[in-house]
């Protein structure tokens, strides 16, 4: 299965810019056997504006709320699910820049005494870029999970790469723009390897269903830092990926969900993540001492569930940093609300729709934007879900398959 990641805007230059600033996380995550990073979602949760702490079903309760295992409305014995997705944070418009920047300079470069102003207009398109963010993450998942009357057990794997990319070194007059130290851009990039193995018990407490579970995780994880000039940034950076990455080691930690029944068809749930927090110090390729910080997470979910209908609200109780080490890249952060529904058809094709805004403090007006998400599911004695994001300039996806039963 192949994600779907690509700009609302996309033409022919613009793809190609995609397709290499992409490949950094794509390619880097495809190389290993399984990574992860603690923000990705999957198909069904993400078509649902990413609601998932009181929602998950039996096949994605590993990765949402462990705890879901053992509180599901209908007896589910076994399932499998395997998914693979991406999201372009483009909020900047850094890609548009680009390849404005590319027609510019090449143009100059062909003429330098009769297009002067093409390279005026080149230093004025590397000067907008100074701040700003490119981020590109991408995902690959596998579970399988088997459920009793009171007990569920579930092993899980998901491979996750999530870059980020900033102009540096910005040329500050047309007699700089062919210095091939200015106008790089950096791109650095966290890559982990997360294996976890989930179990799960319900009972009764005061008249009512409550779940607890709990996944251990075992963590490798990978640095990625490249950097390339965006005047050749088209054949360049893809030539860098086989000399970018390098182990800096492993932990364990561990994921603790909950689930109390409110009524018959309403439930409260409260996840936290990497209980256990971690740190890696290392020096990065650049020389600069840096740190990467896998912190406790926690976020709280409401739902309501019926044969037909699902509703859902979740929110983070605590401002996630940047798993990224550049304090370029503490933009990044987030704290996330999100709200969104699921509509059953005859338990053949589910319809979703949801949003998700994040409310940290300290970040750009683009970050602030409202995200919007749309899925669909099909059952064909086999699930098929598909969900597609979008927020300003980005755009994302998240395609899966499996069954249960």
């Amino acid at each position: 299965m192949l994600s779907y990641i690509v700009d609302k805007k996309v033409s022919g230059g613009h793809m190609k810019h995609y397709k290499r600033i992409l490949s950094i996380a794509v390619l880097a995550l495809l190389c290993r056997s399984a990574n992860a990073v603690p923000f990705s979602v999957e198909a069904r949760s993400l078509g649902m504006g990413n609601v998932r702490v009181a929602t998950a079903d039996i096949a994605t309760a590993p990765f949402a709320n462990p705890g879901m295992l053992s509180f599901q409305p209908s007896r589910e014995d076994f399932s499998l699910l395997i998914g693979v997705g991406g999201f372009l944070n483009d909020g900047d418009g850094v890609v548009d820049k680009i390849d404005d920047y590319q027609t510019a300079f090449g143009n100059f470069q062909a003429d330098p005494i009769n297009n002067v102003s093409e390279g005026v207009r080149a230093v004025q398109i590397a000067q907008s870029l100074d701040g700003n963010i490119i981020s590109p993450d991408a995902t690959a998942l596998l579970s399988t999970g088997f459920s009793g009357k009171k007990w569920a057990f579930a092993v899980s794997a998901r491979a996750d790469a999530i870059a980020a990319g900033t102009v540096t070194n910005i040329s500050q007059s047309v007699l700089e723009l062919a210095d091939p130290t200015k106008n790089i851009l950096e791109v650095e990039g966290v890559l982990t390897t997360e294996l976890g193995v989930s179990l799960a018990r319900n009972f009764q407490m005061f008249g009512q269903k409550i779940a607890v579970g709990i996944t251990p995780k075992y963590v490798q994880v990978d640095n990625l830092f490249l950097s390339e000039s965006i005047s050749t940034i088209d054949t360049g950076l893809g030539d860098l990926l086989d000399n970018s990455t390098r182990d800096l080691g492993d932990y364990t930690t561990l994921d603790l969900g909950l689930v109390m029944g409110l009524t018959k068809h309403t439930q409260i749930g409260l996840v936290a993540t990497n209980l256990v927090s971690h740190k890696i110090d290392f020096i990065s390729s650049s020389g600069v001492p840096s740190t990467l910080s896998f912190d406790t997470q926690a976020r709280l979910g409401i739902a309501y569930r019926n044969d037909f209908l699902t509703l859902g609200a979740d929110v983070d109780l605590i401002e996630n940093d940047a798993l990224l080490t550049s304090q370029n890249f503490q933009a990044l952060k987030s704290q996330n609300v999100s709200i969104g529904g699921e509509f059953n058809l005859f338990k053949i094709m589910q319809l979703r729709v949801g949003a998700q805004k994040n409310i940290a403090d300290d970040i750009s007006d683009a970050a602030k934007d409202t995200m919007y998400a749309a899925g669909i599911g099909f059952w064909f004695g086999f699930n098929l879900d598909l969900a597609v994001v979008s927020q300003n300039n980005s755009l994302g996806g998240f395609l899966q398959t499996g069954f249960r039963f």
